[in-house]
């Protein structure tokens, strides 16, 4: 996925909130400051100021972390935390009471800077309460002489206008918080099931191509012994692909652990070797730059595909009288093929017997498995060829399916 489409997480979305906290509560405070100095002559320097200091240094506190990322919820805790103190010690930051009347405290100015972070601070419930005793001990100052003595009506009015405020604030935090959390769940929840998904596939891939190890070896060498004349040189191929077969098996485990890039010429001298092992007579012909490096996994599952398609020809083509080739081509940087043919009796495709592995899991399966394609043309009475293709950057059926 890439960075332009990865949804926002719970973590993106904190610190998000958290810096427009930060940004509009340090404009809130810095428009307080003006009606904090008109009211100064009603208020004890040392408490009036004294409450501003704490208050403006714990706004500003909280823009820093917001800003770096580091330190908010401890920031924003203790400024609504110091926010609801200062409103209950009020009355003892006036001259007198007599001096306050007809004054609004300039607290209500960052009163919902406060509710702001308790809703980025605290738990949800908390936040709830928060926002709804923090207006309501504004209400009760608002009504005393040392807060400015209000008609009942101007102080509900300054109540309900910090209640509606608090709690849209609460709503967006915790609407936008619950979403977030909800994607990382759906996210986590999606990589387990890839993570699960990806297993059972390579597990499947893995039976697979010990099911091919063993219809391509054992079964071969089990089908040729049985129907072999008594001859020594057909005893003599027989024990030889029964050998193979019992490598090929030992080996099983180290093929799935291919890695590296290998030069397409170690596939050349294979097939040569093949070719020249065969029971029947098989030409050989490459062509090309055989120096050209291919990954280990590709060699060897177009090897493994080709000594199927020699073996079904050596097993169905017909007698000697068949004439059989390999031919490899490599075009350089735009990758290589291996075409097998035979003039043989050939098939008609649609005729093959579901059951019959050679062809659908031996050859094409392995191929695909390695990003390669494999084409089988035969014609009855005509011969069969069978080309397997590979080209650099084609994707292997098991990345394909992830």
């Amino acid at each position: 996925m890439s960075a332009s489409t990865v949804p926002l997480s719970r973590a993106q979305i904190d610190l998000v909130l958290s810096r427009l906290q930060g940004l509009f509560g340090f404009a809130f405070a810095l428009l307080s400051i003006p009606v904090l100095a008109g009211s100064a002559s009603t208020l004890k320097p040392e408490w009036g100021w004294g409450i501003a200091v704490v208050l403006f240094g714990l706004i500003a506190a909280c823009f820093v972390t917001s800003l770096v990322g580091r330190g908010i919820r401890i920031s924003m805790t203790l400024f609504a935390g110091a926010f609801a103190l200062a409103l209950l010690l009020w009355p003892f930051a006036v001259r007198s009471p007599e001096a306050a009347l007809g004054v609004q405290p300039w607290l209500w100015y960052i009163v919902i800077v406060a509710v702001g972070a308790a809703a980025n601070a605290l738990p949800t419930p908390w936040a709830v309460v928060y926002a709804i005793a923090v207006p309501g001990l504004f209400f009760a100052l608002r009504l005393l002489p040392a807060g400015g003595g209000a008609p009942v009506l101007i102080a509900l009015l300054d109540t309900v206008y910090s209640l509606v405020l608090g709690a849209f604030l609460v709503i967006v935090n915790t609407g936008l918080r619950s979403a977030a959390g909800g994607v990382d769940d759906a996210q986590r929840t999606a990589v387990r099931r890839y993570a699960e998904a990806a297993k059972r596939h390579a597990t499947e891939q893995e039976r697979t191509r010990v099911d091919t190890v063993v219809h391509d070896r054992v079964l071969s060498t089990l089908l040729a012994a049985a129907r072999a004349p008594e001859g020594p040189e057909d005893r003599r191929r027989v024990v030889a692909m029964a050998e193979q077969a019992l490598v090929a098996l030992q080996s099983a485990d180290a093929e799935s652990e291919l890695g590296g890039d290998r030069p397409l010429g170690s596939l050349v001298e294979r097939l040569r070797a093949l070719a020249g092992t065969i029971s029947a007579e098989v030409s050989f012909h490459s062509e090309g730059d055989i120096a050209q490096p291919v990954p280990a996994r590709v060699l060897e599952g177009i090897y493994s595909a080709a000594v199927q398609a020699v073996s079904n020809s050596v097993q169905h083509a017909g007698g000697p009288d068949v004439t059989r080739s390999v031919r490899v081509h490599c075009w350089g940087a735009s990758g290589f093929s291996v075409v097998i043919s035979d003039d043989g009796r050939g098939f008609a495709a649609d005729e093959v017997p579901a059951d019959r592995l050679g062809l659908r899991v031996s050859i094409r399966e392995r191929v695909d498995a390695v990003g390669g394609s494999a084409t089988v043309r035969s014609t009855p009475g005509q011969g069969t060829v069978v080309v397997l293709e590979w080209a650099p950057g084609a994707v292997p059926a098991e990345e394909a399916l992830a």
